[in-house]
């Protein structure tokens, strides 16, 4: 398996810098984030007008993504991780991508939860 590169400096560019991540995606994205808080879940789809909806309506102050298993085979990958608010870990999410030649993404699913924290990997 190849090392994943595309999902670790996506969540990096969406944490640190998110007016930077749209070059990240190819133009014909097709997405769908499954968004679940305290049992009561939505979920966002579409191409790029709809993703950059998405973006809009997020509340990203003091949130930070940290992977925890990440890997890659061909042009897909596929992510563990939890995200923390003001340093407190806050959910559990899952994620794949498949990218093209260029190393956007094609194709984007996340999934997560705040009702099924995993315990640390490896602890």
């Amino acid at each position: 398996m190849a090392t994943a590169s595309f999902l670790p400096r996506y969540l990096e560019t969406l944490d640190n810098t998110p007016d930077e991540v749209l070059p990240l995606l190819a133009p014909d994205i097709k997405f769908c984030v499954l968004w679940s808080a305290n049992g009561e879940a939505q979920e966002f789809a579409g191409g790029m007008k709809e993703l950059e909806g998405y973006y809009a309506q997020r509340e990203p102050d003091g949130q930070f993504h940290h992977l925890e298993l990440v890997s890659r085979e061909g042009n897909s990958e596929v992510a563990l991780g939890y995200t923390t608010k003001n340093g407190e870990r806050l959910g559990t999410f899952t994620m794949a991508a498949q990218v093209d030649e260029q190393g956007r993404a094609v194709r984007l699913y996340a999934s997560r939860t705040t009702s099924l924290p995993f315990d640390p990997v490896g602890g």
